[in-house]
């Protein structure tokens, strides 16, 4: 019974233990990925709207460009240019130029032509920047749109037009009308498999919510994460809003320092934590039905076991308590019964039938002696018998031992006959005493073959036999005080002369006639070389076949270790597809993957053998170049790289033609040995070839 409850309380402390952990993991994971996934929705908003508003001042840098824009004959002739915009952007509800005094001069449909608008926010801060407005209704323009629904309201992005002397001569508003960020929402929520409650909202610095779920909508918000995002920060928190709900929420704000014209909003995305950790909680109740059952089936087995263990061992115990109540009366004695279990059992049964056998025998001779003979021979008898009894023990022992010394010398044997690992024994001089099968199937030499043969000699190379001879005798003038109990890698050469990788473990053997040293040999090769390919893999990309993050990092440390030490430059490009998120989109993963490796393969084909090609992440590339003599051979090689990258590229099922940005940052010797700072040069270096249509290059 102690047996049986001792197991199964284990059984239930491992159980609950193992419960706490995979709940605690679980949990911990669960809420991991959730605060990604939501993280993920955050920024992927937070870059869309960043991106609308610097598309919208993109556009006006390039219109204000135009002539008919900035010196316009007539206002029928900027009114084109500007409903041109509006078809090629459905969402620019209004697109209007005044003039520096205020006074509207071309408007698309001709909307508030000639009205002043001297007093608009995004007039009199676009005469100086360009400048993005907060969202806001409208009531002059309003009347002369169409009627919907929803009030309009407009995101004003404006910006200067100057004259050919650089003086303003006008400045140029895109009014966008509010319908695309819920059109961005609607798309971008339901885009995602597997959303539970999620919700994003878009707020003002005050934290006036301006975008949100129905009946949200010009509340103000205060939670820990708008204060978190407000200071400058993204990521996500656990906090409780004031519904009484507690949520993960995720926050960014919205806006960048280095580009002109940001909207100071803030985007959070919340789930309700009990959704979040919904899957964490429902492995509870199965492993705790799990843990149930196996304490159930382990308290079951213990019994089985117990009874199956005292079954025989009470049985013997019945009959010794039989054969004591039965000495004193003068029946004969019952006998101790042969166990039919297990083997210990059985042994320790016939121990004690053959032990009562031997007493009951001696009992008898000496009653004969006593009955037969006189006191005085009787005694010399029982002297002799006694030397004789003696006697016969110690040839009986000494046989007994001699055969036990054979049956352990013959399992010797078999065990080092079938060790997993080659088994080699020496003398003090390297030759060979001993040498199982495993050495035969390692080094391709029989055991009649090697016996009385120098080891050295056959197996270790020439460079190596001298170092051999010098451990073996160091090891042996120890005296036997010194024994190697590590192990260590040798390259061994086998009787077909192939090298053979081996971790050996060698020990010092004393005996009574000098010492002997004992080697055991395990064949490593296939490991080192499965380590080897491990270590491959771990710096390719598995789609395209070139380096990876990983491998990049360390090439471009090693070409700017170099570059520093030739005195030469070196330079990253960091490349990255145009329209490849629409095109794997359309076409599907499997076609996307193709266009990546043609991709990879065109990069690696129109740069030079000493130069690096690798994959980065999804579509971004990464190209480092060296033994640069100054940065216009960079400019050229990008140049040179372009046309080819335009080509078409040849599908399954399909044939596309897709530019790449391409941004360029260069390493000078004198410059700091910073990767990370490289690299992100020559990141920004692309967003703005992405945005001007040109190879870009950051060199401080």
């Amino acid at each position: 019974m102690l047996i049986t409850a001792g197991l199964a309380a284990a059984v239930l402390l491992a159980v609950l233990v193992t419960l706490g952990l995979v709940n605690h993991y679980t949990r911990q994971n669960t809420e991991r990925d959730a605060r990604e996934h939501l993280q993920q929705l955050s920024w992927q908003m937070r870059d869309t709207l960043n991106r609308v508003v610097q598309t919208a001042i993109n556009d006006i840098k390039l219109v204000r460009e135009l002539p008919q824009i900035s010196h316009p004959h007539t206002p029928e002739e900027a009114r084109k240019v500007l409903e041109a915009l509006q078809k090629s952007s459905p969402d620019y509800a209004w697109i209007g130029l005044a003039r520096a005094d205020g006074k509207v001069y071309a408007a698309t449909q001709s909307t508030l032509e000639g009205q002043d608008i001297s007093t608009r926010n995004w007039f009199n801060h676009g005469r100086e920047r360009y400048y993005a407005s907060d969202y806001h209704p409208t009531t002059l323009l309003g009347k002369k749109l169409p009627g919907g629904t929803d009030p309009w309201r407009f995101v004003d992005v404006a910006g200067p037009v100057p004259d050919a002397d650089g003086k303003l001569r006008g400045v140029l508003c895109v009014q966008m009308n509010w319908g695309w960020v819920r059109r961005l929402v609607q798309t971008m929520l339901p885009s995602t498999s597997g959303q539970k409650e999620v919700e994003l909202f878009v707020l003002r610095a005050d934290g006036t919510v301006i975008l949100g779920p129905q009946g949200t909508e010009e509340t103000v918000v205060r939670s820990t994460s708008l204060t978190l995002a407000r200071n400058g920060t993204a990521g996500s928190v656990r906090e409780s809003w004031g519904d009484g709900k507690t949520y993960l929420t995720a926050y960014a704000n919205t806006g960048n320092s280095e580009e002109p014209g940001n909207l100071d909003w803030t985007v959070l995305v919340r789930q309700p934590d009990a959704v979040a950790m919904a899957g964490a909680d429902a492995l509870q109740r199965p492993i705790l039905l799990l843990g149930g059952l196996l304490a159930v089936l382990a308290a079951l087995l213990s019994m089985l076991l117990t009874r199956r263990l005292l079954a025989p061992l009470n049985a013997l115990s019945g009959d010794i308590q039989k054969r004591l109540a039965a000495q004193d009366s003068s029946a004969p004695l019952p006998p101790i019964a042969p166990v039919e279990s297990f083997h210990e059992a059985q042994v320790l049964s016939q121990a004690l039938a053959e032990l009562v056998r031997k007493e009951e025998s001696h009992l008898d001779s000496l009653r004969n002696l006593n009955e037969r003979l006189e006191s005085t021979v009787a005694q010399r008898t029982r002297e002799i018998a006694g030397k004789a009894m003696l006697l016969e023990r110690a040839l009986a022992q000494e046989q007994s031992t001699q055969m036990l010394l054979q049956e352990r010398a013959a399992e010797l044997r078999a065990i080092l006959d079938n060790a997993y690992d080659a088994f080699i024994a020496l003398d003090p001089g390297g030759v060979v005493l001993d040498w199982n099968r495993q050495a035969e199937k390692l080094l391709g030499w029989r055991r009649a073959e090697v016996i009385g043969q120098p080891l050295a000699s056959m197996v270790l190379p020439p460079l190596l036999r001298r170092a051999y001879e010098r451990d073996m005798r160091q090891l042996a003038e120890s005296g036997g005080d010194t024994v190697l109990n590590r192990r260590i890698e040798l390259t061994l050469h086998n009787r077909a002369g192939q090298e053979l990788t081996v971790e050996v473990a060698l020990a010092y053997v004393p005996r009574s006639t000098g010492h002997l040293f004992i080697a055991f040999l395990h064949d490593i090769s296939e490991r080192k070389s499965l380590f080897a390919s491990m270590e491959a893999m771990a710096l390719r990309d598995t789609l395209t076949g070139l380096p990876n993050r990983r491998a990049l990092l360390v090439a471009l440390n090693e070409a700017i270790q170099r570059a520093n030490r030739l005195r030469q430059n070196c330079a990253v490009f960091f490349v990255d597809l145009d329209r490849f998120k629409q095109i794997n989109d359309r076409y599907g993963h499997e076609e996307g993957d193709e266009l990546l490796r043609q991709f990879a393969a065109r990069l690696r084909d129109n740069v030079r053998k000493t130069d690096t090609v690798g994959r980065l992440a999804g579509d971004e590339f990464v190209v480092i170049l060296e033994n640069l003599q100054d940065d216009s051979a960079a400019q050229e090689t990008a140049d040179k790289l372009r046309p080819a990258l335009l080509q078409p590229f040849r599908l399954k099922t399909t044939s596309v033609t897709l530019g790449a940005s391409i941004g360029i940052a260069v390493h000078h010797p004198d410059d700091p040995h910073d990767i990370e700072m490289l690299l992100g040069r020559a990141d920004r270096a692309m967003y703005q070839d992405k945005q001007l249509g040109k190879p870009q290059r950051i060199r401080r």
